[in-house]
């Protein structure tokens, strides 16, 4: 995948803004890090194999927690998605059995952690479960398309701020045009009911802020 310096510089400045926007409200709750891992597709030409032909996605994440179990996260991600049509599965009217596009996601969600977890007072290794929700928007080959994201995961803090999370995560997208193929629909809408999602799958390290010194230095 070659990388896009423009996108990269989007998702940089997308991080910065939301860091600058939350300081004026808290000092002491605040996650900021990156993500790495593979990006691949589901649609018309994949409709249910995961992990196909994986392509490597980089991004951004900031953290707001609200507590040790809820908070809202805002982040972006760059990737690249590709797909060719088999001939497994019979496609009407297709006119191009390939194609290969890079994205560049945004998106806001809440984050639920099923086990207490704070990489600050929690002094020995601890590992939660969580899922997150949310609303996104991406753009796929130059085209904006509004999404809903979510996933599952594991994370994991060994204290002193740190944590790490791997997390699978899926946005339904509301387009059935990202692979080039759009399934003949009768004249009914497709808003809805489409084939067309990305996926990403991988690491993501945070790291905990400090807070001007209101934590009790301990636990620093």
């Amino acid at each position: 995948m070659v990388l896009n310096y423009s996108r990269l510089s989007s998702i940089i400045v997308f991080l910065i803004f939301i860091v600058s926007f939350q300081k004026i409200y808290s000092q002491d709750k605040r996650d900021v890090g990156i993500q790495l891992g593979g990006t691949y597709y589901y649609g018309d030409f994949n409709e249910n194999a995961p992990f196909h032909k994986p392509s490597f996605g980089l991004g951004v994440i900031f953290r707001y927690n609200l507590n040790n179990y809820y908070s809202l996260r805002a982040s972006a991600l760059y990737g690249n998605i590709s797909g060719s049509y088999t001939g497994n599965a019979y496609l009407p009217s297709v006119t191009k059995s390939d194609f290969s596009k890079t994205f560049l996601n945004a998106e806001f969600m809440g984050e639920f952690n099923f086990v207490s977890f704070n990489p600050i007072t929690d002094r020995k290794g601890k590992l939660s479960p969580f899922v997150n929700l949310g609303i996104g928007v991406s753009q796929i080959g130059g085209t904006i398309i509004p999404n809903i994201p979510f996933g599952l995961g594991l994370k994991y803090t060994s204290g002193q701020r740190h944590t790490l999370a791997l997390e699978w995560q899926f946005h339904k997208t509301f387009s059935d045009d990202i692979d080039n193929y759009s399934a003949p629909n009768d004249g009914k809408s497709v808003f809805i009911h489409n084939n067309d999602w990305t996926s990403f799958i991988g690491l993501i390290y945070t790291y905990r802020l400090y807070n001007n010194g209101e934590t009790c230095p301990a636990y620093k």
